[in-house]
């Protein structure tokens, strides 16, 4: 069964990552950790003609702590707020 692509930006990501991890202030960015290995690489249509190359795989993202103001960073407050909580409606009670 095919499944249809989902493309997420970059801003949307760290929107659903501050509201699963209930981040409510500060300003915050995303890092994306690498990991890089060499590998030689046949180039399509040349069989046996390796070449140096380089794979790289996305192992994990973190969110970071950011400064006001730093590009890419969102604040926290602004896109995900704190619920309030909100005041009880009195009710009337008969004491008996």
């Amino acid at each position: 069964m095919a499944t249809k692509d989902r493309t997420f930006p970059v801003r949307d990501l760290i929107i659903a990552l501050l509201r699963d991890q209930n981040i409510h202030a500060g300003h915050w960015g995303l890092t994306v950790h690498f990991n890089a290995s060499g590998t030689t690489v046949s180039p399509t249509g040349q069989a046996g003609a390796g070449l140096p190359g380089l794979a790289i795989a996305v192992t994990g993202v973190s969110l970071v702590a950011a400064k006001e103001g730093e590009e890419g960073s969102l604040d926290a407050s602004l896109v995900n707020p704190a619920r309030t909580s909100r005041a009880r409606k009195p009710t009337n009670q008969t004491l008996q």
